[in-house]
């Protein structure tokens, strides 16, 4: 199987990992990742992808599929140095690869960030499962073979919402599946991950600089966390990506049809006239 990171060329130079946050989506690391910028730090986060277009959906997508349904090879420590080379911190990508990538970092620090878990699902189902559904349905179920970016969104965002829901999307059913698909995925974190090596957070009991800077070693800034985490600020990130896929779209099916209306009126109109 052809997985885009082998196409990638091997760094010159990696950063050293200084942190490894294996926190689910929606539990605070959009803020984290802006905290962490703030700092100074270098962390890669979804916003990392979103930012750089197609060739970074395929990274994780092919990732993905080998975690969860070995499909392709799973990622090892030189696949995450091509990744990740140019990044000292890495966010949320190892909720999609939890055992690649604590087999890849076994010295790392670990952060984990938890949420309520019907809190979190109400929040996955708000961003991440809208936006997959969105993506999915018509006419972007047609539009996003215009765009390569969403079309590999779509792909993702798909086959995660199937997952965590055992397949039962955004109905009560799926969504009790993300409630215990979510806490079976925290006890397996501290199941894996040694306690000294693993600094928890609890979202509702607050997250913020008093909590980071510490573990990270720096002194707390004297400026307001920088998110709020809300679906607003999802929507933000990821809508302008969907307006122009459906603009691609738009564009893309009448150039096509277009021609095809046009040569049906020709062929209805020449057959009146030979009649």
């Amino acid at each position: 199987m052809s997985r885009r990171i082998d196409r990638l060329p091997t760094p010159t130079h990696v950063e050293p990992k200084k942190l490894i946050v294996l926190s689910a989506p929606r539990t605070g690391t959009h803020g984290l990742y802006l905290a962490l910028k703030r700092l100074g730090f270098k962390p890669f986060h979804m916003a990392e992808i979103i930012k750089a277009g197609p060739e970074q959906v395929e990274l994780l997508n092919d990732g993905l599929y080998a975690e969860m349904f070995h499909e392709g090879k799973p990622y090892g420590r030189a696949e995450f140095d091509k990744w990740f080379a140019d990044y000292d911190i890495i966010i949320e990508m190892p909720f999609f690869m939890l055992r690649s990538t604590l087999e890849a970092y076994p010295d790392a620090k670990f952060l984990l960030t938890e949420r309520n878990p019907d809190k979190w699902a109400k929040s996955f189902e708000n961003t991440v499962g809208m936006m997959a559904e969105k993506l999915t349905s018509f006419p972007m179920s047609v539009f996003k073979y215009f765009d390569a970016f969403a079309y590999h969104m779509a792909r993702m965002g798909t086959v995660v919402l199937n997952y965590y829901t055992n397949g039962c999307g955004l109905t009560p059913e799926g969504h009790k599946n993300l409630m215990n698909n979510y806490s079976n995925y925290i006890a397996e974190v501290k199941r894996l991950v040694p306690p000294e090596q693993l600094k928890v957070c609890k979202l509702e009991d607050g997250f913020g600089w008093d909590e980071i800077c510490p573990y990270l070693g720096v002194p707390v800034p004297d400026e307001k966390w920088p998110s709020l985490n809300t679906p607003e600020e999802f929507g933000e990130i990821a809508n302008p990506k969907v307006k122009n896929a459906f603009m691609k779209g738009m564009f893309g099916t009448t150039s096509i049809i277009a021609p095809i209306v046009a040569a049906g009126v020709w062929f209805l109109k020449s057959r009146k006239l030979s009649l």
